[in-house]
């Protein structure tokens, strides 16, 4: 059993599991060149990550097997994180007990509570992509509440929105395409009560309440040929804790860097 432990713990098996996350992602990208696949992924997107794998009828098999292969190696380097950190730092930070021993243990605590964060959302909260609106429709979403496009403003030429949805966003660059003056104004209710609304833009979305209404991109729609919107509705109780625990991940590791810097 300590063998075991040992091996689960140490830096070789560490090394290894950083280079097949890094392996299966960059697979993860290769994959998408075929359009099954990338719609599959942008599918997977759409909903937390939980109800997409509960929803076997749309899953394509190359995306659950990547998946699947992703989750065991990415729950083998959380458990390598676990034991190195209390197995390996935590002794060394009681056996020295000095500030940088003690900052390098708080490092890996900090990001194993990211990682168990990042975990914790693919399975809770709520999330909704893909949601196709012109100006004044209305989307009804679950749980009563419904989402209403009010306005949409888009200043530039038309035809951008004609492109092919693989290459959409590249044709969208700031010469031709306005971020910060382009937008959608949307409203969140629930029982006819306001829950959430204001101009969503490119990169900036609407917040309230703890949803966060993110607008995607602009696109034609067919029927008006006059700009539509495609938006997400996300809401997790973990989005606030889990940028704050960020930060203070950044800032424990520029910590350790300055305490190292200066030991030298």
């Amino acid at each position: 059993m300590k063998k075991i432990i040992k091996f689960l713990s140490s830096l070789k098996l560490t090394a290894i599991l950083v280079i097949l996350l890094v392996a299966i992602l960059l697979i993860g990208g290769f994959l998408t060149r075929w359009d099954d696949i990338y719609y599959g992924f942008k599918a997977m997107n759409h909903l937390v990550t939980l109800d997409w794998f509960l929803n076997y009828e749309s899953h394509n098999t190359a995306i659950l097997i990547w998946f699947i292969i992703l989750c065991i190696v990415a729950v083998l380097f959380g458990i390598n994180l676990v034991l190195c950190s209390f197995d390996n730092l935590f002794r060394l930070a009681l056996k020295k007990r000095n500030f940088r021993t003690i900052a390098l243990f708080v490092v890996h605590i900090v990001f194993i509570i990211i990682l168990s964060m990042h975990a914790l959302a693919l399975v809770i909260g709520y999330k909704q992509g893909e949601i196709v609106l012109s100006e004044n429709d209305t989307y009804k979403l679950k749980d009563g509440y419904e989402l209403r496009l009010e306005e949409i403003k888009f200043i530039d030429n038309k035809a951008l929105l004609k492109g092919d949805k693989k290459s959409h966003r590249l044709e969208m660059t700031l010469d031709s395409f306005h971020y910060k003056e382009n937008y959608a104004k949307l409203i969140l209710y629930k029982n006819n009560e306001e829950i959430a609304g204001g101009k969503a833009y490119i990169f900036s979305p609407v917040f309230g309440n703890g949803f966060q209404i993110t607008l995607d991109k602009f696109v034609m729609d067919k029927n008006t040929k006059k700009p539509a919107v495609i938006v997400t509705v996300a809401k997790n109780p973990l989005t606030w804790t889990f940028f704050a625990f960020y930060a203070l991940g950044i800032l424990s590791m520029l910590v350790l860097l300055i305490l190292r810097w200066r030991h030298k």
